[in-house]
């Protein structure tokens, strides 16, 4: 169902509690009509976590702390593997 809103006297439209926190792109489109699309914003520093070989390997290790459950390591031996290895 189509709802009427009407703007503020400080400019601003109330879209409703159920749509707070989200996030939306303005497109103002030809004609003077605005089209509010919903949108999730990634900052710059995390885009790279989205990339498809990435999102992979963290699917593949999200799987494998899945099926692997925590063990107590002994910090003298993971020092000790260390040690050997160079």
């Amino acid at each position: 169902m189509d709802t009427l809103k009407v703007v503020g006297k400080s400019g601003q439209i109330s879209l409703g509690k159920s749509l707070a926190g989200m996030g939306f792109v303005v497109k103002p489109l030809p004609g003077g009509d605005i089209l509010l699309e919903h949108s999730v914003v990634i900052p710059a520093s995390e885009h790279w976590l989205h990339e498809p070989k990435i999102k992979d390997k963290l699917a593949r290790a999200d799987k494998w702390m899945r099926n692997n459950a925590p063990q107590k390591s002994s910090l003298s031996e993971i020092e000790k593997r260390l040690d050997d290895v160079a």
